[in-house]
């Protein structure tokens, strides 16, 4: 007879659920390797069928190390929210985006991350698979700065952030680091694409143009005022998009542009600040 104390030894062993370990000891005879053996290959066979599945849940969370010379976000992706805030998957995404930044920029996802995904996903019965993954290594003097949320070092929502200075000094101020974080957290509400309107690709300039044209012409409006119409389009365009051009999210009246919370920084500081780059991401989105 299997007793509770050997079913409970082996689900310690594997990470299987109770009734498996069972199962597994019975058709055993109780031989606690042979056991293990069923449960790999019966993980296996689970396994293929998991890969088939659809891995849309999930979280984020980044990684800055100590020294702010590497900034990791990294998004590990499962099949239902339920499984994604389990205390296994919140720690197992968290370790991953510090291995990822504490290891090699050139290698590819270690075989142990591999594996470690492959012994959740068998423990968890869901699909897990890494997502996403960008890292930022030190351009010169600067700060990175990331915002995942909601709160608490993992969310649905995630943002990284580079802004680049000329001095170790400016980096180093309070200024600077705060306007990195707003920055982060700008970028997660609003969802710019470009950093500055120079960075739009001139064909997407071109293709909003005529199509602010041919609304106004379908509206009737006077074809003397359809330039004017087609700038005051791409005025806005640029205000949704380009992240210095939005309206300053902190700023309830939406009267103060990020553009100008930069420049205030930079008179803080003495020196000019430069927003390098940014990725956001979005549980399940594809970019």
């Amino acid at each position: 007879m299997i007793s509770a104390e050997q079913v409970q030894k082996l689900r310690e062993k594997t990470g299987s659920g109770m009734m498996e370990c069972k199962r597994a000891l019975e058709a055993s005879q109780g031989d606690m390797e042979k056991a293990i053996q069923i449960l790999r290959e019966k993980g296996a066979a689970s396994a293929a069928r998991r890969a088939a599945r659809n891995a849309a849940e999930g979280l984020i969370t980044a990684y800055v190390d100590p020294a702010g010379k590497t900034a990791v976000m990294l998004e590990l992706n499962c099949e239902t929210d339920f499984v994604a805030r389990t205390d296994e998957f919140v720690a197992l995404v968290q370790k991953l985006a510090r291995n990822a930044a504490e290891g090699d920029p050139s290698a590819t996802t270690p075989p142990s991350a591999t594996e470690e995904i492959a012994a959740l996903s068998g423990k968890l019965g869901e699909k897990i698979a890494l997502g996403r993954k960008t890292r930022y290594d030190r351009q010169g003097a600067g700060v990175f700065a990331s915002y995942i949320h909601p709160s608490g070092g993992v969310g649905k929502v995630g943002v990284l952030v580079d802004v680049g200075t000329q001095s170790e000094k400016a980096a180093s101020t309070e200024a600077l680091k705060t306007l990195a974080k707003d920055l982060s957290m700008q970028i997660a509400a609003t969802a710019p694409r470009w950093i500055r309107r120079e960075d739009v690709p001139a064909e997407t300039l071109k293709q909003e143009e005529a199509i602010a044209r041919e609304q106004a012409k379908r509206e009737n409006k006077p074809e003397k005022i359809w330039d004017k119409i087609a700038q005051g389009k791409i005025q806005q365009f640029c205000q949704q998009f380009c992240l210095l051009d939005q309206p300053f999210v902190r700023d309830s009246s939406g009267k103060t542009s990020v553009g100008s919370v930069v420049k205030q920084v930079e008179s803080t500081v003495g020196e000019p600040v430069q927003p390098r780059r940014f990725m956001r991401y979005k549980v399940g989105e594809d970019e």
